[in-house]
């Protein structure tokens, strides 16, 4: 399981929060990292995660999510548009110089590869309604440190 720690900014619904998390080593390695919302100078990103604890604006939270979910959805987006775009250039090469319909293979292949892959988006677009978002969405593990019992623990003083 992958965790990391950040601050609840905003709630979107009573199911899913914006947490402010530091950009770390893994986000340099991470095929995803111009996808998530930078803030603050581009040294914290924005991250909606699923939030069954109903942690409120100003919580510290460890947000996570499964190693399984996170090699999934990186080969639904990365890899399954890439094999289709090879398929679809193979597809469109053999169409090419078997069909002799006096367009070149070359320019057909490219024209299927393009098309395989732009229908392989369309697929995951139109798929992508029907996913749980618990089942692809970081979710809030734990709150660390609640804002309400911080601000009391501040009068108390």
């Amino acid at each position: 399981m992958m965790e990391e720690t950040g601050k609840v900014v905003e709630i979107k619904s009573g199911e899913i929060a914006v947490v402010a998390c530091e950009k770390n080593s893994f986000c340099k390695s991470c095929v995803a990292s111009g996808n998530c919302l930078p803030s603050e100078g581009n040294k914290m990103r924005r991250v909606e995660a699923f939030n069954p604890l109903g942690a409120r604006v100003g919580d510290e939270v460890i947000v996570a999510t499964s190693t399984r979910n996170f090699l999934r959805s990186s080969f639904l987006l990365y890899i399954f548009p890439l094999i289709a775009l090879v398929v679809g250039a193979i597809v469109g090469q053999q169409i090419g110089e078997s069909a002799g319909l006096g367009i070149d293979s070359d320019l057909l292949s490219a024209l299927f590869a393009l098309a395989f892959m732009v229908a392989s988006l369309l697929w995951i677009k139109m798929r992508s309604g029907s996913i749980a978002p618990e089942n692809v969405m970081p979710i809030i593990h734990r709150i660390v440190s609640s804002a309400n019992s911080e601000s009391s623990q501040q009068h108390g003083n």
